[in-house]
């Protein structure tokens, strides 16, 4: 008994200096759900044909949003800068968060696996969260990854880098930068990046088809850049910039040598000479056929 009391102390204790939300701070499950909110109205927002340059209108449905919830502007900064200073909660939180984003497309008709060049010779490496968010506060804005080949690989595979990308902010530079470098046996390295400044899918790809060569590893990184601006100012900053990445993949896709690819054009062209040469034989021997019938 003594031993079961002094269990039940110490689990006690560490439930009481267990860290907790300060007070006047929302909860995880608090700010998932207005960030959510925020993104589904930011989505319909954009579909309308004003498209983005007035944002009043986006202003206000935010701040019905935040009415909705019973939460001041102030709390919601006060909330929004507490996480963005705390990395543990603030990634339970954008997890939680990518993950409703995911099952709300899929509710909707839309699809989470689509990738292009999609077939037998094409394989997702990608060995990371396959949906994230990234945040215009350092180090927070910044995803960072690596991958090694492994024995699907082959000698001149193209690498792609591919995510969709959905923006949640309330002013500012849109600008999400993906860097792909491939590293090959020879000690060279081949580079590769893109700039994203909308809604929608972006792809990134080093080609390997002419050297062939045989890939060492691949690196890379997608960031939320700033700008002067952006920099210069406070970086708790309530200004609200965001964007959601989903569908993450990197792909390596297999490809013909140009000499096996010239020979098989030539043999296409050599049996196509000869479908045609058939043909012709054919229709001279049915036109032969019926003038030696008609005598």
């Amino acid at each position: 008994m003594r031993r079961f009391s002094w269990i039940i102390t110490l689990l006690l204790l560490l439930a009481a200096c267990a860290p907790s939300t300060p007070s006047g701070i929302l909860s995880k499950d608090e700010m998932e759900d207005i960030l959510y909110e925020m993104h589904i109205a930011q989505s319909i927002y954009e579909t309308r044909e004003a498209g983005i340059e007035n944002g009043a209108d986006l202003m206000a449905l935010r701040a019905s949003i935040l009415r909705k919830h019973n939460v001041d502007k102030a709390q919601w900064d006060s909330s929004y800068n507490y996480y963005c200073r705390n990395s543990r909660e603030l990634y339970e939180v954008y997890n939680s968060l990518s993950k409703r984003i995911e099952q709300n497309v899929i509710a909707l008709g839309g699809k989470l696996d689509d990738m292009q060049g999609g077939d037998a010779d094409t394989a997702n490496i990608w060995n990371a969260e396959p949906a994230f968010i990234l945040m215009h506060q350092p180090p927070y804005n910044l995803y960072t990854f690596e991958v090694l080949p492994d024995s699907t690989f082959e000698d001149g595979d193209r690498i792609t880098l591919q995510y969709d990308a959905q923006f949640i902010f309330q002013d500012g530079m849109r600008d999400v930068t993906s860097f792909l470098a491939v590293y090959y046996d020879n000690d060279s390295v081949a580079t590769m990046a893109t700039h994203t400044n909308f809604d929608g899918h972006s792809v990134t790809t080093v080609n390997n088809d002419v050297r062939r060569l045989h890939v060492k590893k691949i690196k890379g990184y997608i960031v939320l850049v700033q700008n002067m601006v952006q920099n210069s100012s406070n970086v708790n900053s309530s200004t609200m910039r965001m964007v959601a990445l989903r569908n993450v993949k990197l792909l390596h896709l297999h490809t013909t040598p140009p000499a096996v690819q010239q020979e098989k054009s030539e043999v296409e062209e050599q049996v196509d000479s000869l479908r045609v040469d058939s043909l012709v034989k054919d229709s001279i021997m049915k036109s032969h056929t019926t003038i030696v019938n008609k005598h």
